[in-house]
């Protein structure tokens, strides 16, 4: 009975020592690949979270850029309170100021960022035809509305047909516009002339045969593209044109000829 005895014993314990060994001998490599394992899980998910977490912000600068720029185009009334709203000169120079009249308007044209694209700004031209630029993070222009400093100016629709004499009369004004325009005479004085002092001085030094004309022609929104039609100048006749904003009083050029005289 005793030998039998010993004898199961022996075949319980033997399994039991052989499976114990061979735990005992892949135990720390077995343990140290589910430790890294986990480990590249967890920079797995870290890498995930990060990108998600950049790409919401990404998306929130572009939404919020875009509700800025829905401002563009916008005419509103700066007014002169205790707290005024303040333009400065340049987006980089927060030191200095625009001068504002008591009650002055002005037109949002575009939206703009300091150079370290840190802050975001309203470039506005004012009624007295400064430029300015506005803060408008921390949507600065809502606020401003809300207290009173800004106020935005609806625009009036006249009922009132425009007569041709008063039509006339614009389509001259954009004409007179261009011809007044300044552009670069010497790119290292940065002396300006006007367009039609440019063409003076053309025929006086170099063309004696150069003739030119301009027409004017309505385009609709307040808009005219005004033409400049010269011979003599090259063998082959050219045509110049621009596009005059009288809203605004924005002259901008508009095909390669006339984008030419700007370089």
């Amino acid at each position: 009975m005793k030998i039998l005895f010993s004898i199961l014993s022996c075949c319980l314990i033997f399994p039991w020592l052989s499976m114990a060994s061979v735990d005992e001998q892949k135990g720390p490599s077995f343990k140290g690949g589910l430790l890294a394992e986990s480990v590249k899980k967890d920079q797995a998910s870290s890498e995930q979270k990060e990108t998600k977490s950049t790409k919401t912000i990404e998306d929130y600068e572009k939404e919020k850029l875009a509700k800025y720029k829905r401002n563009i185009g916008k005419r509103f009334l700066a007014v002169r309170t205790a707290r005024p709203a303040e333009f400065y000169e340049s987006p980089d120079n927060l030191g200095k100021k625009v001068g504002v009249k008591e009650k002055e308007e002005f037109f949002i044209l575009e939206v703009v960022q300091n150079r370290s694209g840190t802050m975001n700004f309203y470039k506005v031209r004012l009624d007295s035809g400064k430029i300015g630029y506005l803060g408008a993070d921390g949507y600065n222009l809502e606020i401003r509305i809300k207290d009173g400093s800004i106020m935005p100016v609806t625009k009036r629709v006249s009922t009132k047909k425009v007569s041709p004499e008063a039509k006339r009369k614009q389509a001259s004004k954009a004409l007179e516009m261009v011809k007044n325009h300044l552009i670069l005479s010497d790119h290292v004085s940065k002396d300006k002339r006007s367009i039609e002092r440019r063409m003076l001085e053309l025929r006086a030094t170099s063309f004696p045969k150069l003739k030119w004309r301009y027409e004017s022609t309505e385009i609709g929104n307040n808009k005219y593209r005004v033409m400049q039609y010269a011979e003599g100048e090259s063998a082959r006749p050219i045509h110049r044109t621009w596009i005059v904003d009288l809203s605004t009083n924005k002259v901008s050029p508009e095909n390669p000829a006339a984008k030419e005289l700007y370089r």
